[in-house]
């Protein structure tokens, strides 16, 4: 990683002086809002890009309802998301704190932590208001109500575009129907039973626009019939001074199954020939769904309008992040380039908030919360890390950011690295601290698509070191740090320490630890002080135990072996998970397999050959990172693409090869050599 010299001295320096301001200001924010506390409504949709409407001037898509919103308020033109996947981006919505902070850093992780980093809910309550959540919650494996919400409404995962499984307060309730009418539906009906000598804070969360793209009936020809989606301007790009790892990425697919000599193995390319650009119809059903979004914008001022506190209500439209139509032969979202961070944001309030305002500074998701609060005549928490809104949206002269801070941990894929960034008004700089690879540096006024790459050009050197201190400051500020562990889940699920220690001494194999846990000897020799595998399949069977179900974080084995020949060493594995350690070629390795609804797969290999002596392994799984020590020397350590949540529950078994495949291109043959110890500690 990157270091500053003066990192703390520059931090505290923009910190001080408002340059950054994110946290600082938040925690001095006290809001002045007098009189009635407004209704608040607060539309977010999944995966919208920000020109995805016809008010921000798409040539396709029409929208009426949404460019009606706009023009009764303000229109956020520079609004962004601190981390570009769903799940990270919704905590951030609801606690206003970056993911390193809350821990949801993944689509895979449960959520955060309400008492640790609580939403802005929980202090709406304290002052009065009843709080809804209506739509897709996505964090946590169920659909059940969460603290601090008074109705409840979803469903679990990412839901279905037709007749869905609605959670209402507990009870599940099958409905018939499009997804997003429904939603609006249940919105409508919240709000017109609500009292009126109350406020609430409603959210309607859709499940659109996100894949599979099925638009409503009704609107499955919209835009006309033969409608495709144009070549995108930065489609020619061919990555010619770009990191590695995409070029890589275009080579081969690496998104499932990642290992070390394979990548070793590949000639990656000084650029990529841009391919033909071929018709494409599935962006544009992205697009069609937005118009049952936008019907039911219609219909939900219709009924605010009917219920007269249209004027009393502050309305946030909003989307959780980008997405991309092939720019950069790409397509979803996580990276740090402008179709993915940038959301659109329209915020209503006719109280306050004049019609046709056009706000120009940099906010970001992390800024909701504290505008609500702020609105709602609330004390906005100090933990709270954006900053409110109000004084660009009633266009006051205020000192405001002038850079925002974005983060990305690796999630579900393994070809799209941990990443941080930076981006001013003008410029944008990218880095990847998980790996060694190039930084990206773009001067957006004149490439706005991101194609030329100016750093490591010597003409930039100092705009590079100008953004380098602009980042870093950010990464302090923020609390950033590469490995994050999610704030709900507790450290340790078994006992901590030496779970167990068998070695082998005068031919017996003994337990240092006085563990529980069963052994069983199969055929394995015990000679002086070490135990003797053949090759046939022997083995030393280690009943199923949690205490060393490697599902429980951190899990370190160690073991002492001299290998004769390639085979498995080690095999604690299901169906669903698990972990292989094996020689192949000599060299020693590890193997991880990772499933939730797809299955990943992690193989690290060490460079130096193993055959022939005492040798000590240790290997490493910690939530989300896999690290592999031989003789005390780190081999490598590298991010998990999925946690490692599911339980093995399965016998661990030493050198008799593997009932369980884990991965095919590793051995799966029993072990030939010996073993002196093993150790499995937390």
């Amino acid at each position: 990683m990157h270091k500053s010299n003066n990192l703390l001295l520059l931090a505290f320096v923009l910190t001080f002086f408002g340059f950054i301001g994110n946290s600082m200001f938040a925690q001095s924010v006290v809001a002045t809002n007098g009189g009635k506390q407004p209704d608040v409504v607060f539309i977010l949709l999944d995966d919208l890009r920000w020109d995805a409407l016809s008010c921000m001037g798409h040539p396709y898509v029409k929208t009426p309802h949404i460019d009606a919103l706009r023009e009764q308020g303000a229109l956020l033109e520079n609004a962004f998301v601190t981390t570009s996947i769903c799940c990270p981006s919704r905590a951030t919505f609801v606690t206003g704190t970056y993911a390193n902070q809350h821990g949801v850093i993944d689509n895979e992780t449960s959520e955060y932590n309400p008492e640790v980093t609580p939403p802005l809910t929980k202090e709406l309550q304290a002052s009065g208001y009843t709080t809804a959540w209506i739509g897709k919650w996505h964090m946590g494996d169920h659909a059940m109500p969460r603290p601090y919400f008074d109705y409840w409404l979803s469903f679990k995962g990412q839901g279905v575009y037709h007749n869905p499984k609605f959670n209402i307060n507990g009870d599940e309730i099958s409905f018939k129907g499009y997804t997003t009418d429904l939603l609006t539906d249940k919105t409508i009906e919240f709000i017109e039973q609500h009292s009126l000598d109350k406020p609430y804070f409603v959210a309607l969360s859709h499940k659109a626009v996100h894949e599979p793209f099925k638009p409503a009936a009704r609107h499955k020809d919209a835009f006309g019939a033969g409608r495709s989606l144009p070549q995108p301007l930065s489609w020619v790009d061919d990555f010619k001074n770009k990191p590695e790892w995409m070029r890589r990425q275009q080579i081969r697919d690496y998104r499932w199954e990642w290992r070390t000599r394979e990548l070793e193995a590949d000639q990656v390319p000084e650029s990529i020939a841009v391919k033909p650009w071929q018709r494409n119809t599935k962006y544009v059903k992205q697009l069609r769904c937005v118009s049952a979004v936008d019907d039911g914008v219609g219909r939900l001022i219709a009924a605010l309008k009917k219920r007269g506190t249209l004027d009393n209500t502050l309305i946030v439209f909003t989307s959780d992040n980008g997405y991309f139509h092939m720019e950069h032969r790409r397509w979803d979202k996580r990276l740090a380039y402008e179709e993915s961070l940038r959301i659109p944001m329209i915020i209503v309030y006719p109280n306050k908030i004049e019609p046709t305002t056009s706000v120009a500074g940099l906010v970001t998701n992390l800024d909701f919360a504290p505008t609500v609060l702020d609105y709602a005549n609330v004390s906005v928490p100090e933990i709270m890390q954006g900053l409110s809104m109000r004084p660009l949206l009633e266009q006051e002269n205020t000192q405001w950011r002038t850079s925002i801070f974005y983060e990305y941990w690796m999630d579900l894929v393994h070809s799209i690295p941990t990443m941080v960034a930076a981006r001013t008004d003008r410029f944008k700089l990218i880095r990847y601290p998980d790996i060694d690879d190039r930084d990206e540096l773009y001067d957006l006024q004149n490439d706005p698509h991101e194609i030329n790459n100016l750093a490591g050009i010597d003409a930039h050197k100092a705009l590079h070191d100008e953004m380098r201190q602009v980042l870093d400051a950010q990464i302090f500020e923020s609390g950033w740090r590469v490995d994050v562990f999610p704030k709900n889940l507790p450290r340790y699920r078994s006992e901590q320490g030496t779970i167990c220690d068998f070695t082998v001494l005068d031919g017996k194999l003994q337990d240092a630890s006085n563990s529980d846990i069963h052994v069983v000897a199969n055929d394995c020799t015990f000679s002086g002080n070490s135990m003797v595998f053949d090759g046939s399949g022997s083995g030393l069977k280690f009943g199923y135990n949690p205490k060393i179900d490697p599902a429980s974080w951190p899990y370190v084995i160690e073991l002492d072996f001299k290998a004769d020949a390639d085979g498995v060493l080690v095999t604690h594995a299901g169906p669903n998970s698990g972990y292989k350690i094996f020689l192949q070629d000599g060299r020693l390795g590890i193997a991880v397999l990772c499933r939730t609804w797809i299955a990943t797969r992690t193989t690290i290999d060490a460079s130096a050959n193993s055959l022939g002596a005492w040798s000590t392994l240790r290997a490493v799984i910690d939530y989300n990172r896999l690290s592999l020590y031989l003789n005390g020397e780190c081999v490598d350590s590298v991010a998990l693409p999925q946690p490692f949540k599911a339980p093995v529950k399965r016998p661990l078994v030493l050198g008799a090869g593997a009932a369980q495949i884990v991965n095919k291109s590793v051995p799966n043959y029993a072990f030939k050599g010996a073993i002196k110890r093993i150790q499995i500690i937390r």
